[in-house]
């Protein structure tokens, strides 16, 4: 008889709807949460909550360290362990921000994911049904988490071991498992994911919302194949290691992931929400309510039940917490770069070509006339950030709903005397400075509330912060955060358009997903660029899209990698920006402060931050090392090129 462990860890709540956080060991068990598996598989709550606690290894975008913090569109404000890569000083001894848990694949975190829906895989059959609970539904779940989670490890590492069942103590030795290649582990995936389509409901409600469905299922299928046709896995000049490489038709890969993709925009339970009315502003603050809200957009999100400062983290959102201004108490997180900001196009459609070298200064305001998205996803110096201050930063602040403060401002009196350094070189020795009597943003890292939890760049994130949460309640906001959004099909579709040469086609699509939001046409943005209707230049505007529609939606990280662009991306130097305020002859300014464009003149300066991060590239970092603990214990593991 073979022996497998007996235990499984559980944390339920009243009722029937189960959450959990997720135990270190299955061996690490406390009397209230432990189950013996007769038990689990005897009753169908229970194996309810077994699988809802596979949902919570799924990595969501509320983190503190956003992946996008390894890309030129973030920086980790707290820098711990993302240096690490950004300078491509990883290895397998030291993993850095690889091996946290908002790391979305995290090898130990993940495996243990597998495990554990494998278990459920291979004993949700015999489970007695019960009136209220679908075990057929709940298994089609199941092959869904291990088909994303799959996913994620695939596009972090490339080839992995394929763990389909629960392996016994006696079966220890088989656990030395090499790594298939991609196409095997894909093909693992879209089996899994076939399985899903047909046990999972068409929507999910009530206090089943967040769970997994078909639509989520067919969307994950585009997001495979989109991600291995894509010219990282055809490379053999620096992708060496075989089983990373896909040798089949790459063309072939690219129509199924536009045929996955329309399944999707065609099936009549998701649509595009049309946003294009009123202002600028009104368009971006309805294209905001797109990323904080459940609608017709929304193909899969995790939802938050609980906003109690002393929940569990598992049912609460803590993004404005962690991605908020130091002038709210909050800790900044992963805030945007310089590079990402001037990323955003203008009104007209063109993409700012000033105000993008260190050094380089300007004195008209850069954040007028941009695009919708820009102003939905980009907290700035004078911004709007949403709710009033507390009273510590109100003496700063007393706008009504707090305007963002990230510069040096001259006062006339009341002030203090200000040392505002505006550009500095590599080791942040000051190039030009200016003294005057002032002050300093209270959201900046001068600021006399934390300034340690200030933002290096000058910038916050705010797509994923709901603004209409009260300031004593928005650290704990219960708004959803997406995983899978319509918009990254119609982008799946475009792309896979372009690189089928059918160019008229993909125009369609991005055309769509443009006019929702006021944007102009893509053959007319185009010629505003000077770019002509041809596949390359087509395909630039795709990357381009892309890059600013899903911003901290967890797709640059891979996007760069998979495009291969990232020697040019990832070894561009750090930027922020730095604002200066100065009066204006005969005007006068006191406590509290008030950005107005009447009253002073400002500049804006991009300022170095290659001090803190020298960013730079290695072909290693195409792919993530494995943990040199794993291939110690198991030495049929290939470590990663670059990391042996």
């Amino acid at each position: 008889m073979k022996t497998r462990l007996k235990y499984i860890c559980l944390s339920a709540v009243a009722g029937l709807t189960f959450s959990f956080s997720s135990c270190s060991d299955f061996m690490d068990l406390t009397p209230e949460d432990q189950y013996d598996e007769a038990t689990v598989w005897a009753d169908a709550d229970l194996t309810k909550s077994v699988v809802t606690d596979v949902y919570s290894y799924v990595c969501d975008i509320a983190q503190e360290v956003n992946p996008e913090a390894w890309t030129d569109d973030g920086f980790f404000t707290h820098v711990y362990g993302c240096r690490d890569i950004n300078e491509a000083t990883v290895s397998p001894s030291n993993l850095a921000a690889y091996d946290r848990d908002d790391c979305p694949f995290r090898w130990s975190k993940q495996f243990k994911a597998i495990y554990r829906a494998n278990l459920v895989l291979e004993n949700i059959d015999n489970v007695p049904q019960k009136t209220g609970v679908d075990l057929n539904v709940l298994k089609g779940e199941t092959y869904f988490l291990r088909a994303y989670i799959y996913t994620e490890l695939l596009r972090g590492f490339g080839g992995v071991p394929i763990v389909d069942h629960v392996y016994s103590i006696e079966e220890a030795s088989e656990m030395e498992l090499p790594r298939s290649n991609v196409a095997d582990v894909m093909d693992f995936i879209l089996k899994d994911i076939e399985q899903a389509v047909s046990l999972l409901p068409e929507q999910q409600t009530g206090a089943n919302l967040g769970r997994a469905t078909r639509g989520a299922a067919k969307a994950l299928k585009a997001r495979l194949l989109l991600h291995i046709a894509s010219p990282l896995f055809a490379d053999r000049s620096v992708n060496t290691l075989a089983c990373n490489q896909y040798t089949g038709d790459r063309q072939a890969l690219y129509q199924k992931a536009l045929d996955a993709a329309k399944e999707v925009i065609n099936d009549g339970n998701y649509s595009l929400i049309d946003c294009n009315a009123g202002t600028i502003k009104d368009i971006a603050e309805k294209f905001h309510n797109i990323i904080i809200t459940n609608n017709d957009e929304t193909i899969w999100s995790k939802q938050y039940v609980n906003k109690d400062k002393d929940a569990d983290n598992w049912v609460r959102n803590r993004v404005a917490l962690l991605h908020g201004p130091n002038g709210y108490h909050n800790w900044a997180g992963t805030a945007p770069t310089h590079d990402l900001v001037m990323a955003f196009e203008t009104e007209d459609g063109k993409i700012p070509n000033t105000l993008l070298k260190v050094g380089e200064e300007t004195t008209v305001n850069p954040y007028t006339n941009r695009e919708p998205r820009f102003y939905a996803t980009i907290g700035y110096d004078g911004a709007e950030w949403g709710r009033p201050r507390a009273s510590d930063g109100a003496v700063f602040d007393a706008t009504p709903l707090g305007n963002l403060q990230f510069g040096y401002y001259e006062l006339s009196s009341g002030g203090a005397e200000v040392n505002a350094i505006q550009s500095v070189d590599d080791e942040n020795n000051a190039i030009k400075k200016q003294q005057f009597n002032g002050m300093v943003g209270v959201d900046s890292r001068m600021s006399n509330i934390e300034n340690w939890n200030g933002t290096y760049t000058g910038y916050l994130e705010k797509k994923l912060i709901d603004g209409t949460v009260s300031a004593t309640e928005h650290n704990f906001q219960i708004c959803p955060m997406p995983y899978i959004r319509l918009a990254e099909m119609y982008l799946i579709a475009a792309e896979a358009c372009i690189e089928l040469n059918k160019l008229d086609e993909a125009v369609i699509y991005l055309d769509a997903l443009r006019g929702r939001i006021g944007r102009p046409d893509t053959r007319a943005t185009l010629a505003v660029r000077g770019q002509a209707f041809n596949q390359n230049d087509l395909r630039e505007f795709l990357r381009h899209e892309r890059r600013v529609e899903l911003t901290y939606e967890h797709s640059r990280y891979y996007d760069v990698r998979r495009w291969m662009i990232a020697p040019e991306t990832s070894s561009k130097k750090l930027t922020g920006i730095t604002i200066v305020g100065r009066l204006k002859p005969g005007k006068t300014a006191t406590l509290p402060y008030v950005h107005d464009e009447d009253v002073y003149n400002y500049t804006w300066t991009v300022l170095n931050l290659n001090y803190i991060e020298k960013r730079k590239w290695d072909n290693k970092m195409y792919f993530a090392p494995i943990k040199l603990e794993e291939t110690l214990r198991n030495p049929a593991l290939e470590q990663n090129p670059g990391f042996k």
